[in-house]
């Protein structure tokens, strides 16, 4: 049977974009007042921030998620650096391509992010 869970591996750096993105996106996709569905979206993301935020402490942490969220959590990624994007009047491609794989089971720490957004610069 298949795991009906998916593992994050980073570090305190990683995980503060991982809980900003869900709760920007939360907040942006499912507003106050919609529809009970849109609130129970809305719930279950600001829920899934709040178990990356309590589960990443250290410089190696590792969180579990419901499988079902890998969606939302990459559409809250693109959300995320797409208002970046816009705001800085840059491109995060190589930054994007590791949160893609931090979602496939890669780990990514600080270091990583960094070089990302190095080659994003060149």
């Amino acid at each position: 049977m298949a795991t009906k869970t998916f593992s994050l591996h980073c570090d305190a750096a990683v995980k503060g974009i991982v809980t900003a993105a869900l709760r920007e996106y939360a907040h942006a996709a499912y507003p106050e007042g919609g529809s009970e569905c849109a609130q129970v979206a809305r719930y279950t993301l600001l829920q899934a921030a709040d178990t990356v935020e309590a589960g990443i402490r250290n410089e190696a942490g590792e969180v579990r998620l419901s499988r079902r969220l890998r969606t939302q959590l990459k559409a809250a990624l693109e959300y995320y650096f797409d208002r970046h994007d816009k705001q800085t009047a840059s491109a995060s491609v190589q930054q994007r391509i590791r949160f893609t794989e931090l979602l496939k089971g890669s780990p990514l720490y600080a270091s990583d992010l960094d070089a990302a957004r190095l080659a994003d610069q060149s």
